[in-house]
């Protein structure tokens, strides 16, 4: 996933968990990349017992490995992890989109134009911001979903957001598909028709899959 914005963290722990899943969801730390307190420790200004109690909060959600002799590492996709991931954001995602169509409050239908309207304007910059476009993606989605008003729905939408984050390097290529597909479900939630913002979001998502499977085989990721 998901809810805008991200929620506040309370303690160092959080803050560093949220942080450093920003750094892997923008593609700052690739996967595979080795995980060292030290340099984490430097890069977010913080001390070692946060940094260690985030890593652990990081295993548990999927997006970092540990490997005997080799330390922390950033999840590596496999093939067979984005289709399954995929699988679940086609069925969760859409239905989430239908509720918003129903239950969004007018408050909420600006912001998630706002957020458009943002995402559009960075798309259309050259040369593209990685970090920019991921992240206004990430919040426009939640944005959707979290209008929804189903807690538990957003809870697993979040987890599988969590667990398998967005990676700038192909994202970013299908960035003005990603910008056409959003205006298609916002104009679709703005005028309150669920069937077709659902019928958007199931097909934007569809789109996502593709480009992401033929870009994990482009770079010989593992099939499981």
């Amino acid at each position: 996933m998901a809810t805008p914005p991200e929620p506040l963290p309370t303690t160092k722990a959080e803050e560093a968990f949220i942080e450093i899943r920003r750094l892997i969801e923008c593609g700052r730390l690739p996967g595979g990349a080795k995980l060292t307190l030290a340099s984490l420790s430097d890069e977010l200004q913080m001390s070692l017992t946060p940094i260690r109690e985030a890593l652990r909060m990081l295993q548990a959600n999927g997006l970092v490995e540990y490997k005997r002799h080799h330390g922390h590492v950033v999840t590596r996709y496999s093939i067979r992890r984005a289709e399954e991931t995929y699988l679940l954001r086609q069925t969760l995602e859409p239905l989430a989109t239908r509720l918003a169509a129903a239950n969004a409050t007018e408050d909420e239908l600006r912001r998630i134009r706002e957020l458009q309207e943002e995402f559009r304007l960075v798309v259309d910059g050259e040369p593209p911001r990685f970090a920019d476009v991921v992240d206004l993606n990430a919040r426009w989605h939640r944005m959707v979903y979290a209008a929804a008003h189903s807690s538990l729905l957003d809870e697993f939408i979040d987890r599988l957001w969590t667990g398998v984050p967005y990676q700038a390097i192909w994202f970013v290529q299908r960035r003005r598909q990603s910008a056409a597909d959003h205006e298609a479900v916002t104009a679709a939630l703005e005028t309150r028709q669920p069937e077709i913002a659902e019928r958007a979001m199931l097909d934007h998502i569809g789109r996502g899959r593709a480009a992401t499977i033929e870009h994990l085989q482009a770079i010989g990721a593992p099939e499981g």
